[in-house]
């Protein structure tokens, strides 16, 4: 990047903070991951919790801000892969721009829990801001159980912080057995949905496209020996009339038009991710392989869902020949989408927020 082009952007975060926060006493800021020509479920997820926080300031008093961790020098100041309004600092601009604060809440995402410790040399401008501010309150992201580190790390951030909350993406594990296990407060902030209307279409208007996502079957617990290329080249093979499409490296806009052109989607993670709840608000059929740390049993004995990747790769090319037709699809999908709507909606993402700040928490 030119340095033309950082001065400019270091211009536009200076005038906008003086747009924003030049009175701020009381602040809730979001740590979010670096690189912002990248777009995937986790920072789609912090982006929409960040824009429905900053819409409830008349309940918790504070302006919002959002920043890179210490030591991320980006010189870009928003994510470019798709529309959003989040604006975000280098934490040497935080530390600049808010060291007079009475309040500050700190969100924390699962993955950068573990660098929350004294030891860590790259966050001691963290803790020397901290020391500044009279009254923290942490809350940590669980925006996926895998990704959670040892609970010994959970525990060095509470001994720091004894105001540290928890908020979980997902019902499966927003649970009494969780919130003794990692002992917090724990609410259901709900997975990410998009705010703005999906591009519903019918089977007469869609296409013989298989969409699918980027993750590798080897980041979810599981005993197969298959991978996921495996897996696509015996579809191909037994779907010759299919295109296949990877969802990668495209913005977020082009990968919705997809989900809405999309029969069917295929996702090789977690299983209950946005790959699968979108493409069935878009009116398409989701395969993937039923985890029980994500899905909660609205979802069990779906034909859809597969107990293996090995089970998956049996039995997943019959079932799209199955459901590639208007009757056995219209009926199968109707039964995924009373499911996904009983459980996501963009209102009841809004309304756990909500209780959030009300402190009216899931498990106290």
């Amino acid at each position: 990047m030119s340095f033309f082009l950082q001065g400019h952007h270091k211009s536009f975060k200076k005038k906008y903070f003086k747009e924003h926060y030049s009175d701020t006493k009381k602040l809730i800021l979001f740590f979010v991951p670096s690189g912002t020509d990248r777009i995937n479920g986790g920072i789609l997820s912090i982006c929409t919790i960040y824009n429905i926080v900053r819409k409830l300031k008349d309940i918790h008093g504070c302006d919002v801000v959002a920043s890179f961790l210490p030591g991320k020098s980006e010189t870009d100041y928003k994510y470019r892969k798709f529309s959003n309004e989040m604006i975000i600092f280098t934490f040497k601009e935080i530390e600049r721009y808010f060291d007079h604060l009475d309040f500050a809440e700190i969100h924390i995402p699962d993955v950068m829990i573990a660098a929350f410790n004294k030891g860590n040399k790259r966050m001691v401008p963290f803790f020397r801001w901290t020391e500044n501010i009279k009254d923290i309150k942490i809350n940590l992201l669980n925006q996926n159980d895998l990704f959670m580190p040892p609970i010994e790390k959970i525990d060095n951030v509470k001994k720091m912080f004894p105001n540290t909350t928890m908020t979980m993406a997902h019902k499966r594990y927003a649970t009494l057995e969780k919130r003794n296990y990692y002992g917090v407060p724990l609410h259901l902030f709900s997975a990410w949905l998009s705010p703005t209307p999906y591009n519903r279409k019918a089977f007469s208007e869609k296409e013989n496209l298989v969409i699918y996502s980027p993750d590798k079957i080897q980041w979810v617990p599981n005993s197969s020996t298959l991978t996921k290329e495996g897996i696509l080249a015996n579809l191909k093979a037994k779907l010759p009339h299919y295109t296949f499409v990877e969802i990668t490296n495209m913005k977020y806009d082009t990968y919705k038009d997809y989900a809405s052109r999309a029969k069917f989607v295929i996702t090789f993670g977690e299983g209950l991710d946005g790959y699968l709840i979108e493409t069935i608000f878009s009116g398409g059929i989701s395969f993937a392989v039923y985890n029980e740390i994500f899905f909660t049993e609205d979802f069990k004995n779906l034909p859809t869902l597969y107990s293996s990747f090995d089970e998956m790769n049996e039995k997943i090319a019959n079932d799209i020949k199955h459901y590639d037709n208007p009757e056995t699809f219209k009926e199968y999908q109707d039964k995924l989408d009373i499911i996904v709507n009983k459980l996501y909606s963009f209102n009841m993402l809004e309304n756990n927020i909500k209780q959030y700040y009300l402190h009216n928490f899931d498990f106290k």
